[in-house]
């Protein structure tokens, strides 16, 4: 009896790890989310990509956004958790490419939560330090970054 309770506990704790690394692993891959401003009075298009990418190393996961367009040069190093269907983007540093420094280590950036809608994965966007340029009062809550089709080479 103990045998089969030694090895049943042994079975659900690595079903639990295996779960939970899945679970990891589902959020790996590019996200990108673009902003449409218009035009200036002088005609220059406002128009700003933020990419997001989540790759998973021996310590977990780690992420890096990059936004470029009409003003806007940011590159930041962080670090994501899992929690359940979220995933929380923390600051960790800067990247050689980023224009202003406002961030300390640790802020947490911005969450994305996975959630079906009529049967539908979706990524819903809560942002925290991390907000769009353009409308940097966006609601939380919404559909904003899109993950990439995964080139086959």
């Amino acid at each position: 009896m103990k045998f089969i309770l030694k090895n049943t506990a042994i079975l659900l704790i690595t079903l639990v790890f295996c779960i939970a690394a899945n679970a990891q692993s589902d959020w790996v891959g590019k996200y990108d989310f673009a902003e449409d401003g218009g035009k200036t009075a002088g005609g220059t298009a406002v128009f700003i990509s933020h990419q997001l990418d989540i790759t998973e190393t021996d310590d977990g996961l780690i992420a890096r956004i990059t936004s470029a367009g009409y003003q806007t040069s940011i590159d930041l190093n962080c670090t994501a958790k899992v929690q359940g269907n979220k995933l929380l983007i923390y600051f960790d540093s800067y990247g050689e490419d980023n224009m202003f420094e406002k961030y300390a280590q640790g802020d947490l950036l911005l969450t994305l939560e996975k959630k079906a809608v009529k049967g539908k994965e979706q990524i819903l966007t809560y942002w925290s330090k991390f907000t769009p340029s353009i409308d940097p009062k966006a609601k939380s809550g919404k559909v904003y970054f899109q993950k990439m089709k995964e080139e086959n080479n």
